[in-house]
């Protein structure tokens, strides 16, 4: 499940259901980058046999160390999620310039 971190926080919770123990610290990439590519997500996660006019999230995992080090993201290999169907898969998106750590705080 997704969990907003807390009102007006740019950080959200993805839950695992079935293991209360595990979750991620995600964020949308679309915040920080508007051109981020979201049709090639959806492109790639055709497999997870979504429907057609279905809306999907897309994340990016990110890494939060203690201070002074910045938040950094994980453009490169996003999470595309049904919002309907909650099927979803982490994916690469090739030649696309982002990487697995960029700092998007600034």
């Amino acid at each position: 499940m997704l969990i907003d971190h807390r009102p007006g926080s740019v950080f959200r919770w993805l839950q695992a259901v079935e293991v209360p123990a595990l979750a991620f610290v995600v964020i949308d990439p679309v915040a920080f980058l508007p051109d981020y590519p979201v049709e090639q997500v959806r492109r790639a996660i055709a497999f997870c046999e979504l429907e057609d006019d279905e809306e999907i999230a897309v994340l990016a995992i990110c890494s939060v160390p203690p201070p002074p080090d910045e938040p950094t993201a994980n453009f490169l290999a996003p999470l595309g999620i049904g919002l309907r169907s909650r099927r979803g898969a982490q994916i690469v998106l090739h030649d696309c310039g982002f990487d697995t750590r960029m700092p998007f705080l600034r």
